[in-house]
């Protein structure tokens, strides 16, 4: 017997090293359904916007399976949902031109809550530390509890806000149309610093302390993400109304004259510079996704008809790698998940595309409804636990996944 009366040793020491296993085996089970429950709590994936999921269920061999498991519609207008949906804590996020932020459940699509935002919502969420930020066309920068939509705190920014938020380090940068870009805090709206910029229409990118913002004056700014102050500035061929993708070394965004620019992160210098439309005849207004030694961008061609295209490019060099065929023209960023593209268009489909030959393989067939206004899908898609969320100009928000 041990001197406390209690087990002998050896078995205490047998106890707690079971004890131990099991609790290792719990973490390890814990762990692995976490890592399982992807989310999508910002623009195009993350802070870098990137555009790439971590998910695990979808593969080019698989996606022919995908059918509709759940839609549900926000109230009836006439250009319907053209914010990115966001996807955290088993709900989805989006906003639609009703002027409400709406939350669903992500199982299933229950609805969980509706609040009125005060203008058309373009701006697609943030759903970062308990709250969803959110802009609208009323020129206010919101912040709402997650779990309920109630009101936290609100910003006027003198313009439309499209762009949607970024939140990264307790913070949220946005610019607005009204020519100026933001930095708030995210717990409390208190206003960091702010800069003119001209005007901004959509989202910004950060890495390692630096944020990444492109505007109407056909630049491409560099911040401090805590000071402000401006890190560089590159001039680009036309008007920027892409969010840039930020990898360790590169920034990428197209512009409104159909190029798709790789600058140096630290730098801005131009490494390389590709035409994804030829000039004058189309834009880049997509987030590029950057995955697999590749960048993806959609595009938009002004020709009669109206035609679109995804093309993929070298991330270290700008040469073209493959082009595949959209049947109308694109604003939709593409969402990259384990060598498979997800892009919408506007001839109101959402293609699944093959990442390293630009093969076309499914896609969903959705047939346009109400006429010309209520068809297309100008949002970009999110890849969270085991579903693929997108919103559409039907005015719909549709869930997809294998059958």
């Amino acid at each position: 017997m041990s001197s406390d009366g209690g087990p002998p040793l050896s078995h205490r020491r047998r106890r707690k090293a079971l004890t131990s296993l099991g609790l290792v085996a719990a973490l390890a089970a814990a762990g692995s359904a976490s890592a399982h429950a992807t989310q999508w709590r910002q623009f195009h994936s993350g802070p870098s916007r990137l555009g790439a999921s971590a998910e695990t269920t979808f593969t080019r061999w698989n996606v022919d399976r995908l059918q509709i498991r759940w839609k549900r519609a926000t109230n009836p207008t006439q250009e319907g949902i053209n914010s990115s949906p966001a996807v955290a804590g088993g709900r989805v996020f989006v906003g639609s031109d009703d002027g409400h932020l709406w939350a669903f459940a992500a199982k299933g699509g229950a609805l969980r809550w509706s609040r009125w935002v005060g203008g058309r919502v373009r701006s697609s969420p943030a759903v970062v530390g308990g709250l969803v930020f959110v802009g609208s066309d009323a020129g206010n920068l919101q912040a709402r509890g997650a779990a309920h939509g109630a009101l936290v705190w609100e910003r006027h920014l003198g313009g439309k806000v499209t762009a949607p938020p970024l939140v990264a380090h307790g913070r949220v940068f946005v610019g607005s149309r009204g020519g100026m870009f933001y930095a708030f805090r995210a717990d409390t709206g208190r206003l960091l610093w702010k800069h003119r910029t001209w005007s901004v229409w959509d989202g910004a990118a950060f890495r390692h302390g630096v944020v990444y913002v492109g505007s109407d004056q056909q630049r491409v700014f560099a911040f401090n993400a805590r000071t402000g102050h401006v890190k560089w500035r590159a001039d680009v061929w036309g008007r920027m109304r892409s969010t840039p993708a930020v990898t360790g070394r590169m920034v990428y965004v197209g512009t409104d004259q159909g190029r798709l620019y790789a600058l140096n992160r630290k730098t801005g210098y131009q490494r390389w510079v590709a035409a994804a439309v030829t000039p004058g005849n189309g834009y880049v207004r997509c987030a590029p996704a950057v995955a697999d030694g590749r960048v993806y961008v959609s595009t938009g061609l002004i020709t009669t008809p109206m035609d679109g295209k995804v093309r993929a490019f070298d991330r270290r060099t700008g040469r073209e790698i493959w082009k595949a065929e959209l049947a109308d023209y694109s604003t939709s960023s593409p969402a990259y998940v384990n060598g498979v593209l997800f892009v919408g268009s506007f001839d109101h489909r959402l293609y699944a595309i093959e990442a390293t030959t630009g093969k076309e393989l499914w896609t969903s067939g959705w047939e346009s409804r109400g006429g010309f206004f209520s068809r297309g899908l100008s949002a970009s898609p999110a890849i969270a636990d085991r579903r693929i969320y997108v919103g559409v100009r039907d005015g719909r928000l549709y869930a997809l996944g294998l059958r």
